[in-house]
């Protein structure tokens, strides 16, 4: 009914702001203490008392030192690097079957959801290679740098090889397999989130979640202006997605995943 109204374009600006407006309601309704509710009654205030309680340490997160925490800035750096790659799948793939590789529109729609689907696979062997590979290694940390870092690495290189391929089939199949890798660094990101945030997890991980999505914005209006100034060269799109992966990886080379962002605050005060 909207884009009927309106049009495709004007949809995303009104749903848009429809989010920004229940922000703005959520701000002011939530409390982190049921009890300071306004809308509560007597029976429901009565029932809380004896069943309601904060988590224990319950804080807010002291932003002037978290935002000098060398941690928490490589955990958003390398999601946002994650959700760019991620989000030209979703985007301009479909376009770049038809426009670039001139497949027909329902092989394009079939081929379009491969690295999606082996992103799920890799997100799945991803947590189930954790265990294992941690008793090799001795250590979580080396374990999720590790894996991470191969998923980024992997990703990267596949992305860059589909470039040289003539087969359109063969190179989906190939972008596929990028996705399977760059899924691998999702079991060890959230669950960092949870081991470097502490008491402060949600906050850590609504600041990576929200920098994974500034990088999917960035990454569709990116290839719209590397189409529109190369001549549609669909190989510099791949090459700059490449790029981004590997920084993603080059991020977990250094990143602590396993050290509480309170320890780290506590060494830059």
């Amino acid at each position: 009914m909207v884009i009927v109204q309106v049009g495709w374009r004007h949809a995303f600006p009104i749903f848009g702001l429809l989010g920004v407006i229940w922000a703005v309601f959520f701000y002011f309704w939530f409390h982190d203490d049921p009890m300071k509710q306004p809308g509560l009654n007597d029976a429901e205030r009565e029932l809380l008392r004896g069943n309601a309680k904060l988590a224990p340490g319950n804080a807010p997160i002291p932003w002037r030192k978290a935002l000098v925490s060398s941690q928490m800035w490589l955990l958003c750096a390398q999601y946002f690097c994650h959700s760019y790659g991620f989000y030209f799948y979703i985007s301009w793939l479909p376009t770049y079957l038809r426009e670039g590789r001139h497949v027909a529109l329902m092989t394009s729609a079939a081929l379009t959801g491969l690295p999606l689907f082996c992103g799920g696979i890799g997100c799945t062997v991803g947590g189930l290679l954790t265990k294992p590979v941690t008793r090799l290694t001795g250590s979580l940390a080396r374990t999720r740098r590790m894996m991470a870092f191969t998923g980024f690495a992997g990703a990267c290189c596949l992305l860059l090889f589909s470039t040289t391929l003539a087969s359109p089939v063969l190179t989906m199949l190939v972008i596929g397999a990028a996705g399977f890798f760059s899924d691998l660094v999702m079991p060890n990101a959230w669950p960092t989130t949870m081991d470097v945030g502490g008491r402060f997890a949600g906050t850590l991980s609504g600041a990576m979640n929200m920098s994974g999505n500034i990088g999917g914005s960035l990454c569709p209006v990116a290839i719209g202006y590397i189409l529109k100034y190369s001549n549609h060269n669909w190989a510099l799109t791949f090459y700059l997605s490449a790029a981004v992966y590997l920084l993603g990886g080059v991020c977990w080379l250094f990143l602590d995943p396993v050290t509480p962002l309170e320890k780290d605050l506590a060494v830059a005060a």
